[in-house]
Formats: structure tokens, C-alpha cells, sequence
């Protein structure tokens, strides 16, 4: 674990603490002089959220990966239910965590120092990934931001991220494959085992596969605050 001085909490070695620093030192040089600014009564509740997000997103793929391992594939109705409780908040911090950092460099873009763009109660409420990079596109001085926010919502990764969050969020619970054999052994189960739904693919993996979905939201919300710390930093 690594402490970060802008969450007083133990965070996941991925977490980029150091980044994330020197972004909320750039950030607080600009919506905090001469005096705080309506920015950043948005920015500063949103960084808060980017590290309990990514947190609890790193718990609750440990609470599932661990009751695979002890458990295996054949549980009770109350395990199932906690391991797919752990799964739900995995993707729902995991989206949370991109979202909420999104949010924060919305709210910074809205600076009249740097783009002024608005922010109100109605971009609030829409403010995502896409529709920041859309905002953004429109302005020469982001364009390496830009480029970041459009190889994360153009990657199959963040697809299935936000695919699977909002099934479990208000849809259903993913349709477990259960697998029988007559006469033979059944082939080995997988961590991860679930059908295809009317807005999900099949997910059939082991649970590296869920160690690797956490690196890769490790690694986007390090480029995410590398390039909205050189936003903030430009001349």
C-alpha cells in the first residue's frame, strides 16, 4: 500500500500518488488564487473520490478473487451473493473512479484562466468521458488530454467496464454458465463464468483477467492525471 498525502489513506501500490499530487498542487494554484473559485468547490469533492473509488474497486476484486480461491466454483446461495455483490462494486467503483476523475478536470477546464468552459447544473449532471473529451476537442491547448480521453473511450476495456457496471447497476445480475457432463468429468471452471446478456458479451476468464482490467484502470488514471497535470501547468 501507498499513503497518499491527498487522501490520508492507505491506497494500492498502483495508485498514482505521485501524480496525483503534483495535478492537485497545479490544480490548487489556479482555483485557489486569489481566492477559492466556484471550480473548486467541484474539483476538490471529485479527487477525494478518485482514491476511495479506487480503493474500494481494488477491495472488492480481492473480496471476489479470494472466495474463488477457497471456495471454488461450487458455493451457497449466501456466498454467490457476496461474490457478486464484490464483483458489482468492483466495476462500479472502477467506472466511479474514471468518472469522478473526469469530473475534476471538468471542473478545472471551467476556470476562466484556462477555458472557462461551463460547468453548471446541467453539465454537471452529464459530465463523462466522451462528453469531456467533445468539450475539450474544441480547444488547441488540450489537445494531449484530448488524446488520452479518446484512447480511453475508444479501448474495449473501458467498453466493458461501463457495459458491465450498468447491467449490474439496474438491469440484472450476470447469467452464471453452469456447465454438466454425462458420463465424464465437466471441464474445469473458471473464475469468471457468465453468459451474455441483451448489453453484455460472454465474460469467461480466470481471475488474471480481473488483475489485468485493474491495471489497465491503474494506468488510465495516471495518464489521465499526467496530461491534465500539463494542462494545468502550461505557460
Amino acid at each position: 500500500m501507498v499513503f497518499s498525502t491527498e487522501h490520508q489513506l492507505e491506497l494500492p501500490d498502483s495508485f498514482p500518488a505521485d501524480v496525483m499530487v503534483a495535478f492537485m498542487t497545479a490544480a490548487r494554484s489556479i482555483v485557489l488564487t486569489p481566492i477559492k473559485s466556484d471550480a473548486w468547490n467541484e474539483l476538490g469533492g471529485a479527487s477525494n473520490l478518485i482514491g476511495w473509488r479506487f480503493r474500494g474497486c481494488h477491495e472488492d476484486m480481492h473480496k471476489y478473487i479470494d472466495s474463488w480461491k477457497i471456495h471454488g466454483a461450487n458455493v451457497s446461495f449466501e456466498e454467490m451473493y457476496l461474490r457478486e455483490r464484490a464483483l458489482f462494486g468492483m466495476f462500479t467503483a472502477g467506472v466511479s473512479c474514471i468518472e469522478s476523475t473526469c469530473y475534476a478536470l471538468n471542473a478545472l477546464a471551467s476556470h476562466p484562466t484556462l477555458l472557462g468552459l461551463p460547468f453548471g447544473e446541467r453539465e454537471q449532471r452529464s459530465c463523462n468521458p466522451t462528453r469531456l473529451k467533445n468539450s475539450l476537442s474544441k480547444h488547441a491547448e488540450a489537445r494531449a488530454l484530448v488524446t488520452t480521453l479518446d484512447v480511453l473511450t475508444s479501448s474495449t476495456e473501458w467498453a466493458l467496464w461501463v457495459d458491465l457496471r450498468n447491467r449490474m447497476a439496474h438491469r440484472s445480475n450476470l447469467p452464471r454458465i453452469v456447465h454438466g457432463a454425462v458420463g465424464a468429468e465437466p471441464p474445469p471452471a473458471k473464475a469468471l463464468q457468465f453468459a451474455a446478456t441483451s448489453s453484455t458479451p460472454v465474460f469467461e476468464a480466470d481471475v488474471s483477467h480481473l488483475e489485468a482490467l485493474f491495471a489497465w484502470l491503474a494506468s488510465s488514471l495516471r495518464n489521465l492525471l499526467k496530461e491534465g497535470l500539463a494542462f494545468a501547468s502550461r505557460p
